[in-house]
């Protein structure tokens, strides 16, 4: 049976630095004495680590365990979460006698806070689209400036990071280096940001816990049978069945990790399902996702343990419709349908700039076309709501 205490241990041994704040360890190596003898930070470096190495995840820890089946909780409390170095762009579950652990690179978050950006941008320009811009208005040269101006905002940063991804993959290292990439649009906030980064790392460290949970590691889950049950029901409610049959067992349990995730963060698992949890895992599952298949460039590929992006993106797709389509549209919080169309219009933006910046005949995405794209599909929901009665 695992201990925290000796999951702790064994982490910190195996990784050769002090047992302390992940941010402390990373200011002594990369040579930041300012931060470390200054009074600012003080009180945040001197966090010590309990259930993970980090303050952020400890936080992440704290949500997955809210909403996980009590079954799970004994287990899930003696597994330590560690912030670290090694590794590629990803997250990984390790399991020895008395140690349960779950690492998640430091170049994954950093590629989560970009992708975060970047979707505020997209988000903020198609919300001025539809609540901002006079289409009626007779100068159309004023039209269409606003729209070069949007599509600018909504497309550019998308374009800057595209053009950094091979560089990301041959120096195995993911860094910030353009302002789009850094700097929030003006209407929003560090707290909704740092609030999406944290959701994101959520999904993936629920994948983690998820492949200790259904018996994919060597751990001994006693309820891994039930667990493996429960997500095998819902794989099945959603017609996997037509393209798992080109899988192989390593991304079978990828795709289950995956699914897995999503039912514990948005409160399926323990019946404490919630619409925040729902928008929370929606956002973190999706945009998890993505960070992790443009940082590690496995949008049409994946490898041998990993299905591609696109592969997980309509398993992903299928499980938030299945779940949400008898939930009415809210009053103040609108539908997690709606989230969704944003984040896929989103990632349409990305795969088509990604084609279009690998040669052939492949164009940039068009504001317009990608805003009309996203109405039609609002369109399309609300009449399958309304013919549901949810509406």
């Amino acid at each position: 049976m695992w201990r925290l205490d000796k999951s702790r241990k064994q982490f910190f041994v195996d990784c050769g630095n002090p047992e302390e704040n992940f941010w402390k360890t990373l200011f002594e190596q990369s040579g930041h004495q300012n931060l470390l003898e200054g009074d600012k930070y003080s009180e945040f470096l001197s966090w010590k680590p309990h259930r993970s190495n980090c303050p952020e995840l400890d936080i992440a820890t704290k949500n997955l365990l809210e909403s996980a089946p009590v079954e799970w909780m004994a287990t899930m409390r003696n597994i330590f979460v560690a912030r670290s170095f090694k590794g590629d762009v990803n997250a990984e579950a390790s399991s020895f006698r008395g140690a349960g652990i779950i690492e998640l690179n430091y170049g994954f978050t950093l590629a989560a806070m970009i992708y975060s950006t970047l979707f505020s941008h997209f988000y903020d320009a198609i919300r001025a689209a539809g609540k901002e811009v006079d289409w009626n208005y007779d100068d159309t040269a004023v039209t269409e400036m606003i729209v070069e101006e949007l599509e600018r905002a909504a497309f550019e940063p998308i374009e800057v990071t595209d053009r950094e991804v091979q560089a990301w993959a041959v120096n195995r290292h993911v860094k910030a280096t353009h302002p789009l990439q850094i700097e929030l649009p003006k209407k929003r906030t560090q707290g909704e940001h740092h609030n999406l980064v944290l959701a994101i790392e959520e999904f993936v460290i629920g994948h983690e816990y998820c492949h200790h949970m259904l018996g994919h590691t060597d751990s001994a889950f006693r309820h891994a049978q039930a667990a493996r049950g429960a997500v095998a029901d819902w794989l099945d409610r959603i017609g996997w069945s037509d393209f798992a049959s080109a899988l192989n067992e390593d991304q079978v349990e990828e795709l289950e990790a995956d699914v897995g995730s999503f039912l514990l963060l948005s409160g399926v698992l323990s019946g404490n399902v919630s619409r925040s949890r729902i928008y929370r895992a929606v956002g973190g599952s999706m945009l998890g996702l993505v960070a992790l298949s443009h940082a590690n460039d496995t949008w049409l590929s994946g490898g041998e343990s990993h299905p591609d992006f696109l592969t997980r993106y309509e398993v992903m797709y299928r499980l938030i419709k299945e779940l949400v389509m008898d939930m009415p549209i809210g009053v103040s919080d609108g539908h997690p349908m709606g989230f969704l169309i944003q984040i896929r219009g989103f990632i349409s933006a990305i795969l088509q700039t990604r084609a279009s910046n690998s040669g052939g005949d492949f164009k940039k995405p068009n504001f317009l076309n990608v805003f009309s794209w996203m109405i039609d599909q609002e369109v399309e929901f609300k009449k399958e709501l309304k013919s549901k009665r949810v509406i």
